[in-house]
Parts: C-alpha cells; structure tokens; sequence
C-alpha cells in the first residue's frame, strides 16, 4: 500500500512537470488562426481514472487541463455535454481509453462539445460499440465551437459517426488521427442504414445556411483506415484542407465527398485500394481542388473541379509518395501513439518563431502595413501595425491580437496570432456607378435604385436585358456575375459592363412555356400544386411549389445548338417570410446557384427574373428548384430566349438520381428532402404481368406516376389522372421490361414516394 501511494506520488509529480513542456507542441492548419488555439495552458493537469471524476473534470470551467488514466467505461446515456466554455485541454495518457457501448439514439456517443473555444483534445483514444444506425450520436460531436485542435486521437467504431463538425463551427485542426471500424455494422437500426460506417459529417444539412463562411477544418496527416465506408469527410458549405492523409479502407462506396458549397483542397493525399477517392457527388459544390495526390489500385474520380481556396497559413507539405509511411507508423504514427505529455511526434515542436495574420474587415474597407514586414517573427518581437482605409471607408477599430480605435498600434508576438482592423463606409462620400453594355446593341441595364450618384456603402441592384439576336453572358467590371440580375456595394467610382453574344442561327426566338392544367410538351413536372385563384396569371394558371427544401419545376426544352440561353420567369413573391432565390438544374447539374427572386408588393403582382445558362443541342432537363425551407414564389411560366428553342417530349430528358430517393439514410434524407405519401405497396413484387402498386390520398389529387431504370433514365410513364380521396389500386404495366431493378415513383399534392421493384 505504501509503494502504491509512493508510485501516485511520483506520477502526479512528473504529470504537473509534464503539463508545461505538453502545450509547447505546435498546432498547424485553421486552428491557427483567429487567434491560435492554446487549450488549458500550463495549467496543473486533474488526473482521472472513472467516469464520474472525468465528467466532473471535463463539466468544471475551473479545470483547464484533464489527464485521463486507464480505462473509462461510460454508463447508459453517459454521453458528457461539454458546453460553453474556454481555454482547456484533456489529454490520453498512454494506454488509456473512453469506452461506450450505448446505441439508442438519445444515449449514444462519448461527448458533444457545444459553444465552446480555444480547445485541445490530444492522445485520447475513443471506442463506441459500433455503427448502429438508430439516428444517434457520434463518438465526439464538434457543434458551433471555435479553435479547437484534435490531434493524436483514434476514433473506433462510433454508433453514427467518429467525428462530426457542424452548426457555424470554425477554425478547426483534427492532425494525426485515425479513424477506424473494427467492429462489424449492426443492421437493422430505425435510420434504414444496414451499414453506417460513415466517419465524418462536416455541415448537418444543405437548408443549414447560417454555416456559409464557417467550418473552416484543416485535416493533416490523418488516416482512414479499414471499415470506413464512407465520409472522409463528407462537406457542406466549409473551406477543408485535407492535406498528407492516409486513405487505406478498402470496400468503401466513397472517400472525400464534395457537397452544397463545399470549397475543398485535397492535397498530396496517399489513396490506396479504394473506390471513388474524390466523389463531386451532385455537381452543387463551389470548388474542388486535386493537387498532386497518389492515387494506387483505386476506381472511381480522382479529379477535382475549379479552384478551391488558398489557405491563409503556412504548412510543410510532405510529398505524397511519403505519406503512408509516415502515417502508419507504430510510434508518432496517427492515432493515439504519444509515448507522454511531453512528446511532440508528428504535432510540432516547441516554435522559435510565430506568424501574425493580419486582415481587413470587409475586405474591400482597406490594408494594412506592418514594419517590420515579415512572414513570421521570434518570440518577443514587437510589430507596428497602421491601418489604411480605402475610398469610401473610415477606419472603426482592432480586435484578436489588437486592441484600441487608433489606426496606429503594436502588438508583441509571443504566439500565433491574428489581428483585424475593422472599417465602416463613409456616408459623406458619393461615388458614381457607369453601367455599360457590351456590344452596346446587345442590350440594356436597369439598376434601382435609379440614381447619377450613391452613398458610399449603397447596394445597387443592376439587371441585365438583352436585345433580340441576343443572349446575356455575363457581368464585368464592378461585378463578375453570370446572372442577369447582379449587385453592386458602391463604394468607388466604378463600371460594371453586361456583356452579351449574338445568338447563333440567325436571330433569337423566344418559347414560352405556361403552367397549365395538366402536364405536357415541354412542361413535365411540379412539386406542388396547379392554381388559378390569384389575379393576373397569364394563361389561368399558376405553380405554388411546396414549402420544403429541393422541391421544383421541371421542363424539357429542345435547342438546335449547344450555345447560351437567356431563361425568363414572370412570378409574384409577397409574403414576408418567402425565400427571394432559387436553383437552376440543367440536366441534373447545378448551373446557377442562386437566381434572385426579389419580393414583389401583393400576390396579384407580378414582375420577371432572368439567368443565363448553357444548353447542348438536343432535348435539355431545366429545373427550377427551392433551396430552402420557406414559402416561395408563385411561377407563372417560363420564357427560353436564344436560337430556335421548342417544347421537348417530358420523356426525352433524363430523370435525375430517382432511382435513389427511396434508399437514403436518416442523415442523407436531409440531403434531399421528400413528402411522404401513405402506403405505396406493389404485388407480388418481383412484378409479374398482373402486378398492381396501391396508394393512399388524404384529399382529392392529380397523381403522376413513371418508372425509372437503375440508370436513372425513364423507362414508362402512366397518364396522369385526378383520384378521389382513399385507397386506390393501379395495373404496373410491366410487360415488355428487361429483367432488372426499377424504381417507381407516384406524386400527388400530397408529395412524392418512390418504391423499389424488381423484374424478373
């Protein structure tokens, strides 16, 4: 008893000597930025060893540095909320472990970490029970936190996931990690998903807007190892670096996976034996960078597309070739392979130098000089910062490493650091706005408000109309839109030029295509409902979309060549709670991400908005479609200006991804939502010659109803009819089919579902 006491003794005793040479480890990436992040400090650590003293460690502001000693087995629903609060760090010592094998919804995963900063979690190793898709928690959630950095840790086996970041999290580091499934998927979990080894969700859902300019990650020398089948990470919204990693997890559907507005710089990654290594999964992402990666025995894309963004700090690159080696190494290899508090491995060691980052708020107020000007300086150093407004702007004050109103201080750098001078426009200055077009037959420009001279800080909004034999293409200037409606923030005297192109074939026509009673040429289908009640719509008739993210118009539109083409809709927009934009699908690829919707003064109305968009010759797919959740605007019809378009067949145009609307995950549903409609059922199924599918209305409706190949493509469509509220039951019409996989799809006003059926 005396030489166990003895032993506790020298451990605590080395552990408080440990805690100062521990923090001196550099972080690297975002976590960098905005400030550094520097988790507890120097701080006595707080040594752990059962449940109830580590959450009490973790729940205790005053704790700012946790040492976890041997294994820690979690309670029923012992997930630990660690929320609000700043500067900590909690730390694996070798050997140690969280365990947690709870897999309902409510009770699964190890801690969610929620309004927090300024936050380390480093050596600490996490094993959950497996993936379980019941809707549940991962082994570490990462919710609107700022600089946090994970590094050296080993994710096993989580319920729904090993690692998410989400909900306006930013600045985030997650170095030298392993993520890993050694445990076989349960089936059978109330998601739907049989296998959800799905490791890491950056960015919840496509409607979780309030993330745009957030979820800034950085992802170095990380490992995705075996049983990872998919999300390594999958992003929405966030600007990653996924920069010297290992991707080794072999009968995996994807690795990286770009979503809506994902900005993504894969960098000299080492992808080995894997499906899919870069997945651009529906083409609504803004960047994707491929950049000098290896790529061996894999299948699947391994290019990007467009040019994601730069990083605003520094990085040793490893070359690719190198990589695996050093990731899998047994010692300072990912995962929790520190050999103490003291050790650095592959996470930096004790800098002689830091950088200060310094930037303008906005960007376009002003600069900032420095002296002296260097890209990094020795501790101590002391740096003049003055802050120089642009036309138009005042300078307001400093924040992060700066502090006072005076365009004129210092800081002393003694960390990796940012300062930011803020600047505001200046209202007693105007400026003038010169639109012209180009040629100047092509077209014409109306801008509100209509003025020879603007506040500095005003908003203007231009549009852009074309002339007959012309098609808008595109803004210069003061503004590099593709949209023929554009604004411009004034704060210099600038021009902004709306560039148009002749038409191809010799004069420009213009096809309308109105909403009407039922569907026809070239007016195919709705997610919503036919109406005539208000005032004005040309034709009797107009769209009310339903009120759901990712629900839509679809036409089909045939062009003799492939060139630009002006898109016209005339719509009323009034509420106050309407979303003012949209989509614009062609051929189920995203062409213009937001086409403005601008309110209109009452539902009765009604006014026109304009894109442009590249159509190939032959039959195109137009979708106008909600990228939101509120109300929308009322569509009374569309207009196709350019060479010769006519109405195309509804079946002449590809249907998109609908063969795998009825298969998605609880998490994937968010990614394209659907309206449930009652108890479509097929018998038998396999579909035999007299095969009959039932469904339920809870009101009167029109009913659409199409088969769709595993391809994708329309194999059948059914006429549409109006049915009676109830039960009714229809004849497949199957004869003649391929042997194969369909999907069947029914829409009413009620919504659409889709059923799987087979063919034999």
């Amino acid at each position: 008893m005396k030489n166990s006491f003895i032993s506790l003794f020298v451990l605590l005793g080395l552990l408080v000597g440990f805690s100062a040479a521990a923090q001196t480890c550099a972080v690297t990436g975002w976590a960098t930025q905005n400030g550094g992040t520097t988790g507890g400090g120097t701080a006595t650590p707080t040594v752990v060893s059962n449940y109830t003293d580590f959450k009490n460690a973790v729940t205790n502001a005053a704790v700012k540095v946790v040492h976890i000693s041997g294994t820690i087995t979690f309670p029923a629903a012992g997930r630990i909320s660690f929320q609000d609060q700043t500067g900590k760090t909690i730390y694996g010592l070798p050997g140690s472990r969280l365990v947690t094998s709870d897999r309902t919804a409510s009770g699964s995963g190890a801690m969610y970490i929620k309004r927090c900063s300024n936050i380390i979690f480093k050596n600490v190793t996490f094993e959950g029970p497996g993936a379980y898709d019941t809707d549940g928690n991962d082994n570490m959630t990462i919710d609107n936190c700022t600089n946090v950095w994970v590094d050296h840790c080993d994710f096993q086996d989580g319920v729904d996931g090993n690692l998410d970041i989400k909900n306006q999290a930013d600045y985030i580091s997650v170095t030298w990690c392993r993520f890993v499934y050694l445990k076989p998927p349960i089936a059978g979990g109330s998601g739907g998903a049989d296998d959800h080894r799905f490791s890491n969700l950056f960015g919840s859902s496509d409607g979780a807007t309030s993330d745009r300019g957030k979820l800034r990650v950085t992802m170095q020398n990380c490992w995705w190892a075996q049983g990872c089948k998919e999300r390594m990470p999958r992003v929405r919204f966030g600007k990653v670096h996924i920069v010297n990693s290992y991707f080794s997890c072999a009968g995996n559907n994807h690795c990286v996976r770009a979503g809506f507005e994902s900005d993504l710089r894969v960098e000299s990654n080492y992808f080995e034996n894997v499906n899919n290594p870069i997945d651009l999964f529906e083409n609504d992402f803004t960047a994707v960078s491929s950049l000098n990666n290896v790529f061996v025995g894999t299948t699947g894309n391994t290019a990007g597309s467009g040019t994601a963004f730069t990083p605003p700090y520094s990085l040793t690159i490893t070359p690719a070739a190198n990589v695996k080696a050093q990731v899998t190494s047994a010692t300072c290899g990912a995962g929790a392979t520190l050999s103490s508090p003291t050790s650095c491995c592959g996470g930096g060691t004790t800098p002689t130098s830091y950088t200060l980052t310094t930037s303008a708020s906005p960007a376009a107020g002003g600069t900032i000089t420095r002296s002296p000007n260097a890209s990094s300086y020795a501790t101590g150093t002391v740096v003049t910062l003055t802050a120089v407004p642009a036309a138009g702007y005042v300078f307001a004050g400093w924040s992060g490493a700066a502090s006072g109103s005076s365009a004129t201080t210092s800081v002393t750098v003694t960390a990796n650091s940012t300062a930011t001078a803020t600047f505001t426009p200046s209202t007693a200055t105007t400026y003038t706005l010169t639109t012209t077009a180009s040629p100047t037959a092509g077209g014409t420009i109306t801008r509100s408000p209509n003025a020879s001279s603007y506040a500095a800080g005003t908003v203007v909004t231009l549009t852009a109309v074309p002339a007959a034999g012309y098609a808008f293409s595109g803004w210069s200037g003061a503004s590099t839109a593709t949209t023929a409606t554009t604004t411009v923030t004034v704060n210099a005297n600038s021009t902004a030029t709306a560039n148009f192109t002749a038409t191809s074939g010799g004069g420009t026509t213009t096809l309308r295509i109105e909403d009407a009673a039922a569907f026809g040429n070239g007016y195919c289908d709705i997610e919503g409902s036919r109406q005539s009640s208000y005032t004005g719509a040309d034709n009797g008739y107009y769209v009310n979309i339903s009120n759901s993210v990712a629900r839509g118009i679809d036409w089909r539109v045939s062009v003799p060549a492939t060139g630009t083409y002006t898109l016209r809709w005339r719509y009323a927009n009034a509420s106050s709670s309407s979303a003012t934009s949209a989509k614009v699908l062609v051929n189920g690829a995203t062409a213009v991400s937001s086409v403005p919707f601008p309110k209109t003064s009452s539902w009765t109305t009604w006014t026109t908005t304009t894109a442009s968009v590249a159509l190939a010759a032959g039959a195109n797919a137009i979708r106008l479609e909600t990228i939101v959740g509120n109300e929308f605007a009322n569509i009374d019809w569309i207009e196709i200006v350019g060479n010769s378009p006519t109405a195309a067949s509804c079946g002449a145009a590809r249907a998109t991804a609908a063969a795998s609307e009825g298969m998605q995950t609880a998490e994937n549903r968010a990614e394209k939502a659907t309206q449930p409609l009652a108890a479509l059922r097929l018998y038998p199924n396999p579909a035999a010659p007299n095969s009959v599918f039932t469904f339920e209305l809870a009101a009167k409706s029109p009913v659409t109803v199409r088969l769709v190949d595993a391809m994708g493509l329309l194999v059948k469509t059914l006429p549409e009819r109006t049915y009676e509220a109830g039960s009714h039951s229809v004849a497949l019409g199957n004869a003649g089919l391929k042997p194969g996989t369909y999907t069947l799809l029914v829409v009413s006003n009620e919504g659409k579902q889709t059923l799987r059926v087979e063919v034999r």
